[in-house]
C-alpha cells in the first residue's frame, strides 16, 4: 500500500475519532428538546478541562447554545477542582447573564438552577438562596413543557427546600417532578425516595413507608443498587422512630454494605453516622466507634463534609463521656471549634437558618406588597362599581327592550305569513274541490294538490332557515297547515269511486285476490296504476321517497308473478 493511501486512511480515522469526541447537536426544530438531548450527553472529564472544551466545541460555535456551553464548562471546572472556584463562578455568572439577555425564560431558569446546584453541592446555602427565590417565582408562571428537564428542575428545588426544612413546599415541587419523570427509572426512584423522606419529617409515617418501600422495590427492578441502599437507610429511620432498633440496625448495615460495594462514599458516610447513633442509643459503644471511624475516613476527604465531621466528633465526645475517658478529647474539641467557625456561612445550622430567614423575609415582603396592591386595587374598584353597575344596567335594559321589540315584530311577521299561506291554501283548495265526475279530473285535482303541498313544504323549509324558525318550532302552525292539506279520507273515497269505474277488475283484484293487502298497499297500488311518480305519492301520503320505494318493493314481493299482470 502506498504512503499516500496510508496517509488518507490515517487522516480519515483521525477525523472520525475527533468527531466522535465532540458533543452532537440535534437538528430538530424544537429548541428546548435539542437542549435536553445535549444535556443527556454530559460527560465528566475529571481534571482534563482541555478534553472537556474539545468535547463542547460544537456548542461554542453556535450562538444559540452559548448559555449551555458556559454552564457545562462551569460544571466541568467544578468537577476538576472538586471545590468552589473562581473559574466556575465566572462561567456560571456569564451563562446567567447571557440567558437574561436572550429574554428566554427557559434558559434563564436552567442557567440559574445550574449555578444553584453547584452552590448547593458545596453547601453555600446563603449565596444560592436569592437565586432560588427568583427561580421559584418564575416557575409559578411557566408550564412544564417550557421548562428544560422539568422533572430534574422540580426535583432539585425540592431537595434544596428539604435541606432548608420546608418540607411541605419541598413536597409540592417533588410531586410536580413525579408527574414529569419517566417511571421505572433511577430519576423517578430518587424523586419518590425524596417524597418519602419529606413525609417522614412531617411525621406522616404511613405515606413515608409507602414511598420508601416503592423506591426499594423499583430500585431492585431497575438494578440501581445505590438507590436501593439509600431506600434501606431511609426505611431504617422509620424503624428507629417506631423503636424497632434491631430492624433499623439490620437495614443500615445492608445499606453500608451495598454502598461500599458500589463505592458510594457519601452514602456510606451518612449511613455509618446514622448507624453509630443507633448503636450509641443501644449502648453498643465499641460498634458505634467502629462505624464512626469508617464515616470519619470519608468526612475528612472533602471540605464540604464538615457538618458530617462535626456530627462524628460530637458523637465521639458523648461516647467518651459514657466510657469515662478523656483520651483524645482535647484534640476533638479543638477540631470541633475550627469546624464550627468555618460552618458559620457554609454548611452549618446557622447558615441554613440564615437562608431560611432570607426566604421568610422575602415571603413577608412579598405578602406586604401583595396586600398593598390588593388595597389599592379594591379602592380603585370601589370608585367604579356604581358607574359600571349603572352602565351594565342601562345596556341590559336597552338590550331587553330591543330584543323584546324584535321578538314581537318577528311574531307578528310569522302570524301574517301563516295567515297569508292559510288564505292561499284555502283559495286553491276551493278552486280544486269543484266537483269532477270522472277519473281524469280527479287525477288532475290530485296533481295540482300535490303542487300545492310542495309549495307549502318549500315555504316551511324557507322559514326553518330564517329567524322565524324558533316560532315555528314553538307553535307549529305551518306544520299543522301542511298535515291538514294532505290527501284526506274524503279525497280517497272520491278517487276510489272513479277508479273503480275505469279499472273494475284491478280494483276487485286488490280487494278480493289479495286479502292480506294493507290499506297502504291498496293506496300505493291505485296511485302506481295511475302513473303517479314516487315523489308525487310521497307528497300526497305525507311520507318519504325512501318509504315509497320500500313499500313498492314489498308490494312486488307479495304479488310475485301477478305484479306484471296488475301493472
Amino acid at each position: 500500500m502506498s504512503a499516500k493511501k496510508i496517509y488518507f486512511i490515517v487522516l480519515f480515522f483521525y477525523a472520525l475519532f475527533i468527531n466522535a469526541q465532540q458533543l452532537q447537536i440535534n437538528s430538530s426544530k424544537n429548541y428546548l428538546q435539542n437542549i435536553e438531548i445535549i444535556l443527556k450527553q454530559k460527560k465528566n472529564f475529571g481534571t482534563d478541562t482541555t478534553s472537556l472544551k474539545k468535547y463542547l466545541f460544537s456548542l461554542n460555535q453556535n450562538p444559540k447554545y452559548q448559555v449551555i456551553y458556559q454552564g457545562l464548562l462551569a460544571n466541568g471546572y467544578s468537577n476538576a477542582h472538586n471545590a468552589v472556584n473562581k473559574t466556575s463562578d465566572r462561567y456560571y455568572l456569564h451563562s446567567i447573564h447571557t440567558a437574561e439577555s436572550s429574554k428566554n425564560i427557559s434558559l434563564e431558569i436552567w442557567s440559574k438552577l445550574n449555578y444553584i446546584n453547584y452552590l448547593y453541592y458545596y453547601r453555600d446555602y446563603i449565596k444560592l438562596t436569592p437565586f432560588l427565590l427568583k427561580i421559584m417565582e418564575k416557575l409559578e408562571n411557566i408550564p412544564a413543557d417550557q421548562i428544560i428537564e422539568a422533572a430534574v428542575t422540580y426535583k432539585k428545588i425540592g431537595w434544596i427546600l428539604h435541606t432548608f426544612g420546608d418540607y411541605n413546599k419541598s413536597l409540592h415541587y417533588l410531586k410536580l417532578a413525579e408527574k414529569q419523570a419517566v417511571k421505572n427509572t433511577s430519576e423517578y426512584a430518587s424523586i419518590i425516595n425524596s417524597i418519602g423522606l419529606n413525609y417522614f419529617y412531617i411525621k406522616n409515617y404511613k405515606m413515608a413507608s409507602y414511598y420508601l418501600n416503592e423506591t426499594a422495590k423499583m430500585s431492585k427492578q431497575i438494578h440501581d443498587e445505590v438507590r436501593y441502599a439509600k431506600a434501606l437507610g431511609d426505611l431504617a429511620k422509620i424503624s428507629q422512630q417506631k423503636g424497632d432498633f434491631k430492624t433499623a440496625i439490620t437495614l443500615l448495615k445492608s445499606d453500608i454494605e451495598i454502598s461500599e460495594k458500589n463505592k458510594s462514599d457519601q452514602n456510606t458516610m451518612y449511613a455509618s453516622i446514622l448507624l453509630a447513633e443507633l448503636l450509641f442509643k443501644d449502648k453498643q459503644l465499641e460498634d458505634a466507634l467502629f462505624f464512626l471511624k469508617k464515616a470519619e475516613k470519608i468526612a475528612t476527604t472533602k471540605s464540604y463534609f464538615k457538618k458530617s465531621e462535626l456530627q462524628i466528633i460530637e458523637l465521639k465526645l458523648q461516647i467518651l463521656k459514657l466510657q469515662n475517658s478523656t483520651e483524645n478529647e482535647l484534640n476533638l474539641r479543638r477540631r470541633m471549634v475550627v469546624i464550627e467557625d468555618s460552618l458559620q456561612n457554609e454548611d452549618g445550622d446557622q447558615a441554613i437558618n440564615k437562608a431560611n430567614w432570607i426566604i421568610e423575609k422575602t415571603n413577608y415582603q412579598y405578602s406586604i406588597n401583595e396586600a398593598k396592591k390588593k388595597i389599592k386595587y379594591e379602592a380603585t374598584l370601589k370608585k367604579f362599581y356604581i358607574i359600571i353597575f349603572t352602565m351594565v344596567f342601562c345596556i341590559l335594559l336597552l338590550v331587553f327592550v330591543y330584543f323584546r321589540k324584535k321578538y314581537k315584530n318577528r311574531q307578528l311577521q310569522y302570524e301574517q305569513k301563516v295567515k297569508a299561506l292559510e288564505a292561499e291554501m284555502t283559495r286553491t283548495e276551493e278552486r280544486l274541490t269543484i266537483v269532477h265526475d270522472d277519473l281524469e279530473s280527479q287525477i288532475c285535482y290530485l296533481k295540482e294538490k300535490n303542487i300545492l303541498i310542495k309549495n307549502l313544504k318549500s315555504e316551511i323549509e324557507n322559514i326553518e332557515k330564517s329567524s322565524f324558525y324558533y316560532l315555528e318550532k314553538e307553535k307549529g302552525k305551518l306544520g299543522s297547515l301542511l298535515e291538514s292539506h294532505l290527501m284526506t279520507d274524503h279525497d280517497w273515497d272520491i278517487l276510489k269511486k272513479e277508479f273503480q269505474k275505469v279499472y273494475p277488475k284491478f280494483y276487485t283484484s286488490i280487494h278480493q285476490d289479495f286479502a292480506d293487502f294493507t290499506d297502504l298497499n291498496r293506496k300505493m297500488s291505485i296511485l302506481q296504476k295511475l302513473d303517479f311518480s314516487n315523489n308525487e305519492i310521497a307528497e300526497l301520503l305525507g311520507i318519504t321517497n325512501e318509504a315509497v320505494k320500500k313499500s313498492k318493493q314489498d308490494l312486488e314481493k307479495k304479488l310475485g308473478d301477478k305484479y306484471t299482470r296488475l301493472f
